[in-house]
């Protein structure tokens, strides 16, 4: 078996652009007349008002200050995912299978259920198996996993199961080559090692996007925020709900689900993991950083979409305090060395930050960074000797 520790970086120089630095302006140009630099001394003047406090100081049960303050920020949270948290349900939403083929190791369910708002949820389900199985193997007490697809040519699903599905003139070849570039079909790995998996489609994402172009992605985007609401608020509930369904799903044992996500997944995966405890476990690749310390750097902001916005995030909190509250139960953290999208440095100071969180509720050992020589991808290997130790199949 894998044993994982705290494994910090090895700092090295990535292959990006010169940070822009927040340095003292040259002779005859004001402080704060460029945009990076008036919007990085805005970023340097705020103070978080629910960052991580010091949870292990004298007289206070760091347990208990760890799940206030928890509870805390979740609360704070909601108003800046645009999210009514009473509208939230734990319950099974109305779900059909459309269609069933087989795959390499598994059977595929194609399913659509009821989304957020009126809207319509879109997934695979992959049962380890075969045909004769129909809808679940004989045994029950199966471990589930919720496998989340990042953008991909805003091919969805397809991306995690490697199944080849003809979505919105997408070619095998086309699928083929980004599984490659980011080794992003872990559905499909993970369901030939015997879990259910299942992989919903994002908004915008697969079945759930008319047209795959920028123009449009863009145009859904401005439309969300005209709303009030966040892509990733709008896909925390819809993940939710893929949640629910899996956990009813015959065969699985409900209290033994796992998530893990890349890229865009990665980030539905941390707040999946953050809001809704049923999760017991989970595996984040490919999201984690310190954006304070990106704004300071600065270029690599421009590598991250209109999937990121989140109004007034600063002000309350930073990402690594998002990812402490996924604190105690067991998580992986996987970034690559390479990742033009985020900082070395920053990955480290944000791990430390949740690593405090997991040694104040007395689960030090469950927290890993797992850190590999490569860009922006998926690498299989730390991931599946995560689920092994924390959920066997």
């Amino acid at each position: 078996m894998r044993r994982f520790g705290a494994i910090l970086p090895d700092v090295k120089t990535n292959d990006v652009p010169p940070a822009v630095s927040r340095a003292t302006p040259p002779d005859g140009q004001s402080a704060g007349l460029h945009a990076h630099d008036f919007l990085q001394r805005q970023v340097a003047s705020i103070r978080p008002r629910l960052g991580l406090p010091d949870l292990l100081r004298g007289g206070v049960d760091p347990g208990t200050a760890l799940r206030d303050w928890q509870q805390s920020l979740r609360d704070a949270l909601w108003t800046i995912l645009g999210i009514d948290a009473d509208s939230v349900s734990h319950a099974t939403p109305a779900w059909e299978i459309i269609d069933t083929v087989p795959g390499e190791g598994f059977v595929r369910h194609q399913i659509r259920y009821e989304g957020v708002l009126g809207g319509t949820g879109s997934a695979f389900v992959l049962v380890p198996g075969t045909m004769s199985d129909s809808v679940a193997p004989g045994s029950n007490g199966l471990a589930g996993i919720v496998a989340l697809h990042g953008h991909g040519n805003m091919l969805g699903k397809e991306l995690v199961t490697g199944t080849g599905a003809d979505i919105n003139g997408a070619t095998p070849e086309e699928l083929s080559e980004l599984i490659g570039r980011y080794h992003s079909d872990f559905g499909a790995r993970f369901a030939r090692r015997g879990y259910v998996v299942i992989t919903p489609d994002a908004l915008g994402f697969g079945e759930r996007v008319a047209d795959r172009g920028a123009q449009h992605h863009q145009a859904m985007g401005r439309v969300v925020e005209y709303l009030g609401y966040t892509h990733t608020g709008l896909r925390l509930l819809d993940d939710i709900r893929a949640l629910s369904i899996l956990s009813a799903w015959p065969g699985v044992d409900a209290s033994r689900i796992g998530v893990v996500g890349l890229s865009e997944g990665g980030k539905r995966t941390i707040f999946v993991s953050a809001f809704d405890e049923r999760v017991r476990t989970a595996v984040v690749s490919g999201y984690f950083t310190t954006i304070r310390q990106e704004v300071e750097v600065w270029n690599r902001l421009g590598g991250w979409d209109l999937c990121n916005t989140l109004p007034g995030l600063l002000r309350v909190a930073d990402l690594p305090e998002i990812v402490a509250l996924i604190a105690p139960r067991p998580l992986l953290i996987q970034n690559g060395r390479g990742d033009p999208l985020y900082t070395l440095e920053a990955v480290a100071a944000g791990f430390e930050t949740v690593s405090r969180a997991y040694t104040a509720a007395g689960a030090p050992g469950s927290v890993s960074l797992d850190l590999f020589d490569g860009g922006h991808r998926y690498v299989s290997d730390g991931p599946e000797a995560w689920f092994a130790q924390w959920l066997p199949a």
